[in-house]
């Protein structure tokens, strides 16, 4: 089972330029771990890094079971055009 861990930024002020730079390249290191690990599953997985991106998204909903995470990547390896993942299924 995966497991999700949640937390809190608290964006500063944005007259502290010191404090908005630190936030930035807090926000900045999400995103690029991300979008590593997006690469990765999209290997593990052997699919797109699109397809990968929306069982990653997925992943994280409550919604998600094995039978959705398949039927999604079927989806997306038949050349059938994916879904709006954020309204789907």
């Amino acid at each position: 089972m995966n497991k999700h861990k949640a937390f809190l930024i608290e964006m500063p002020d944005p007259e502290d330029k010191e404090g908005m730079a630190a936030f930035y390249d807090l926000m900045n290191g999400i995103q690029d771990a991300t979008i590593e690990y997006i690469k990765k599953l999209a290997k593990e997985l052997n699919v797109s890094e699109d397809c990968a991106s929306d069982v990653y998204y997925l992943r994280t909903r409550s919604r998600h079971t094995p039978e959705l995470e398949i039927e999604l990547i079927n989806l997306h390896k038949n050349g059938t055009p994916p879904p709006n993942i954020f309204n789907w299924p």
